[in-house]
């Protein structure tokens, strides 16, 4: 029979969408852990740019069987839905882990030191810390395995925030509307506001919930579902860390 490989995931992300196989949130300091499984304190990392340690990870194996456990630091993806999940084809530059690959016993744990080997030369740096235990006899099993999947957040925060937030024009898709918005900054403070639609047939009034962007990343915001063909306005008031970040107007037509 051939083995099939199932990971369960616990996700502590930039609070704008999830992982691809699954989330579940995370508090601010706590530990991600799959139930009865593996646990990883803390979830989330908070550093400045300076060079050095930036925090010891507690990884415990809460399982009835020995987990072998990878640790690897990842760079984030963003889609335009805003959805963020760990680029499991490449490692975080600039950062490294004391432990990479070790084998856990039921009931053990065991610390890893996620170092900054240099200063992010944009002067900041966001992202994941994946935590994979799988059980160590996982190539002799048969049928499905059971392994977990941890996604913790690491967050080399700049010492000079800068708020920068820019829209394109707007694309509209049959009668759907959405718009572009950019983080020019290098901050990851959640963006939210208004959008109002106005058009031959009324005002629509459409609230922005709070969303993270990555720095150079750009998130498609909602201007409007259900749009008659015509002309429209989109008037665009859009606020970080309290303060007015963007006031734009567009213009566009639905065919």
């Amino acid at each position: 029979m051939k083995r099939l490989m199932a990971l369960g995931a616990v996700v502590a992300a930039l609070g704008a969408g999830g992982a691809a196989l699954g989330q579940k949130a995370v508090a601010g300091g706590a530990a991600a852990q799959a139930e009865g499984g593996l646990s990883v304190m803390p979830a989330i990392i908070e550093h400045g740019p300076q060079a050095g340690p930036l925090a010891t990870l507690t990884v415990a194996n809460r399982s009835a069987a020995p987990l072998a456990v990878t640790v690897t630091p990842r760079p984030w993806t963003q889609s335009a839905s805003g959805k963020v999940s760990p680029n499991r084809r490449a490692t975080l530059p600039g950062v490294s882990v004391s432990q990479t690959e070790f084998t856990l016993k039921p009931g053990a744990e065991t610390q890893v030191t996620a170092t900054l080997t240099s200063a992010p030369s944009a002067g900041y740096l966001y992202g994941a810390m994946e935590v994979v235990g799988v059980p160590a006899d996982a190539a002799t099993r048969k049928g499905v395995v059971l392994g977990y999947r941890l996604v913790g957040s690491l967050r080399v925060l700049p010492a000079a925030p800068e708020l920068a937030i820019t829209a394109g024009n707007v694309k509209a898709s049959g009668s759907t509307a959405v718009i572009p918005v950019k983080n020019d900054g290098n901050t990851l403070d959640p963006v939210s506001g208004s959008v109002k639609v106005k058009g031959t047939v009324g005002t629509k009034n459409l609230t922005i919930a709070a969303v993270k962007i990555l720095p150079g990343k750009s998130v498609n915001l909602p201007a409007g579902t259900k749009l008659a063909k015509g002309s429209y306005t989109a008037t665009v008031r859009l606020s970080q860390r309290g303060k007015r970040a963007l006031s734009v107007i567009k213009r566009f037509k639905v065919k």
